[in-house]
This record gives structure tokens, C-alpha cells and sequence, in this order.
């Protein structure tokens, strides 16, 4: 079995399993096994546990939805050891870089932070490197090649960190791709990296224009 189906349904068992608690066992479970500032020093494991926990049905499916076709395609090329540890890697290097909020007072030092997004946000910066020309269904179900989606992400994610206060950390998903992106430019080399980067950028940019003139020609 693929590791990253394996991922997936880890997601999905644990969500259903405290799903299936009662509201006060949940907010525990979330308490001390989620990330924060506080239980980093107290439950160091919270690198690992909060990975796994989500907030709800739709914060669950976010993240396995991207997880599946983007790992997919990126562990048909690196494999399943590589395509692990840059998923773990960039949960971990997430978590560092919202560390620096909740220093700067920015996050509540107990506030926990859940979820598979940082994770995520590295697979998504290795796959749109190494496997750009791949494509995939989600989320508009017509086919988007993996490098413009995922430049569409870090845009999406950019634009969402100035946008001001929010429930979903920005700052993790940062980290997650840096790492992502770190290990594409190690796989692919850096000319090609920026090549593949601005070739989707213009095809990004075009695309409103091409758009328009379809939707104008028919």
C-alpha cells in the first residue's frame, strides 16, 4: 500500500475515533495532544500527534483531498521513504516557524494548532517541482497540472497570511512548503526549479486572459 494512502486514512481513523468522543474528551484530546507553544515543552510528541487531529469534516478534507493527489504523484517518484519524511518534515518545520507567534505573542501560548496542513504544504512544495506536469482533479474536477495548482496554493496561502488575523495558521503552511520546495530544488536543481516556477506563474497570470477570450469566442 502506498504510504500516502496510509497518511490519508491515519487522518481519517483519527478523526473518527475522536469524532465519536464526547465534546469534553475532545477538547482534551485536542488540548494536549494539538501544538502550542506550552506542550512543545511539556509533550514534545505534539510534533507528531497534532498532525493527525482535525477540527472538522471539511478541515479534514482539505488537507487529505491535496495529501492524496499530490503525494501520490510525488511518491511515484521519490518513493515512499522520501515522500514520509518530507511530509513529517514539513509538519515539524511548520510548527517551528508558528513557534516564532506564539514567542511574539501572536498566538495565546496554550492555543493548540492542529491538523495535516504544514505536512501537506511539503508535499505540495516537492510534487509541483518534481512532478509539475502531472495533473489533477481537485479541486475545480477539471485537470490542472500539479505545478500551476500548487503555485496557486502558495499564492492562495500569501494572500491569506496579510489578509490579517486568522484561525488557520498561515505561518505553518509556510514552513511545510519551504521545506517542500527546499528538497524540489535539491531533486530537480535550482535552474530548473525557477524555470518550472515562472512558467507557471505566466500560466497563472494568462489564464484570466485566456478565459475571457474563450468564453468570448464561444
Amino acid at each position: 500500500m502506498r504510504i500516502t494512502t496510509i497518511l490519508v486514512l491515519v487522518c481519517i481513523v483519527s478523526f473518527l475515533a475522536v469524532a465519536s468522543l464526547s465534546p469534553d474528551k475532545q477538547s482534551y484530546i485536542i488540548n494536549r495532544y494539538g501544538f502550542s507553544g506550552q506542550n512543545l515543552f511539556t509533550h514534545p510528541e505534539v510534533l507528531l500527534t497534532s498532525i493527525f487531529l482535525h477540527s472538522s469534516v471539511n478541515h479534514l478534507l482539505s488537507n487529505i483531498l491535496v495529501l492524496f493527489f499530490f503525494g501520490i504523484a510525488l511518491e511515484s517518484e521519490v518513493g515512499k521513504k522520501k515522500t514520509l519524511l518530507i511530509f513529517l518534515l514539513g509538519a515539524a518545520v511548520g510548527d517551528i516557524f508558528s513557534l516564532s507567534f506564539y514567542f511574539l505573542g501572536i498566538y495565546p501560548w496554550a492555543m493548540p494548532s492542529i491538523g495535516a496542513s504544514a505536512g501537506v504544504f511539503a508535499v505540495i512544495g516537492a510534487a509541483m517541482l518534481i512532478k509539475p506536469f502531472d495533473f489533477s482533479f481537485y479541486p475545480y474536477f477539471l485537470p490542472i497540472p500539479l505545478g500551476l495548482l500548487g503555485l496557486i496554493y502558495a499564492v492562495y496561502n500569501a494572500i491569506g497570511f496579510v489578509s490579517g488575523p486568522s484561525n488557520i495558521s498561515y505561518i505553518a503552511h509556510f514552513g511545510g512548503l519551504f521545506l517542500g520546495l527546499c528538497f524540489g530544488f535539491q531533486y530537480e536543481g535550482w535552474r530548473r526549479g525557477l524555470k518550472i516556477i515562472l512558467v507557471m506563474f505566466v500560466v497563472m497570470i494568462l489564464i484570466p486572459y485566456i478565459w475571457t477570450a474563450a468564453g468570448q469566442f464561444l
